[in-house]
């Protein structure tokens, strides 16, 4: 199954369009479901419904995204206006899955898949370069696509609060109108440590047309309540009232699509469990 994935020519696909997207993300739930499948013992039902969330939400993304970009190119007087005007890279779509169904106050992991189609909108040799951060004591790294030079690396500041680390991908070489679909795993082993309310955060780097969201939460520690909000630049927060989160399946799973987000942003989750 890795093999036949590895050998995908992945940017052929994505040349298709939403099309080849969706069938990216259709392939990547099978794969996720297949992974399930081969752990000893039945399957986790859980992490079963969380697959599917995923499916359906990258579904509903991808007709936003279909229907945002109709509707901005029906608009347009031949360049960029507003809040999605990229100078080096737009994103297309990013998706994140946060799992924090192995977390309890002892043992503290969290794990976050984070997958982006990244479209070079201009010829600047600038590499695509993302932040991270963490209140604990390191972020560990996984790349999920075989993309070679690609590197994460601590960038901290003397002074700074937290760990702090960038993302890199090298394509500051490739012509404008590049596509690329990457897809990383990040695990943060300490770095939620509340038992009562916690916060974490969806960055944006660059302009984006759809963020979607998917957190897991514990069998025995299901989320009371959460709210969303939004950080531009160094401003302070601004609660969003006009697009909430989503819980279902008891508070177990969360769900939330953003559109059109600005870059050197962030939106911010925190949620009472």
């Amino acid at each position: 199954m890795l093999k036949m994935l590895s050998n995908l020519n992945v940017l052929e696909i994505l040349r298709l369009g939403l099309a080849g997207l969706c069938f990216l993300l259709s392939l990547l739930a099978f794969w996720l479901i297949h992974l399930e499948q081969q752990r000893p013992g039945s399957p986790r039902r859980g992490i079963l419904r969380a697959i599917y969330t995923f499916m359906g939400l990258n579904l509903l993304a991808s007709a936003l995204v279909g229907t945002t970009t109709y509707f901005a190119a029906s608009q347009q007087t031949g360049e960029n206006t507003g809040v999605l005007a990229a100078s080096t890279y737009l994103i297309e779509h990013t998706s994140y899955l946060v799992d924090l169904t192995r977390w309890t106050p002892v043992t503290l992991p969290v794990v976050v898949t984070r997958s982006d189609y990244v479209h070079k909108v201009s010829s600047k040799r600038e590499d695509f370069i993302l932040p991270y951060f963490t209140r604990g004591q390191s972020i560990l790294w996984k790349p999920l696509t075989d993309l070679s030079e690609q590197r994460f690396v601590p960038t901290n500041d003397p002074g700074a609060s937290g760990v702090h680390y960038d993302y890199h991908l090298p394509i500051g070489n490739e012509p404008a109108e590049h596509y690329q679909m990457i897809s990383n795993e990040f695990t943060f082993p300490t770095g939620f440590t509340n038992p009562e309310h916690e916060w974490w955060q969806a960055s944006a780097a660059y302009p984006t047309r759809v963020v979607s969201v998917v957190i897991l939460f514990p069998d025995n520690k299901a989320c009371k309540e959460i709210q969303v909000f939004r950080v531009s630049g160094i401003k302070g927060r601004e609660l969003i009232t006009d697009n909430r989160a989503v819980r279902t399946d008891g508070g177990h799973i969360v769900t939330w699509v953003g559109l059109n987000v600005e870059g050197n942003s962030r939106v911010e989750f925190d949620w009472d469990w």
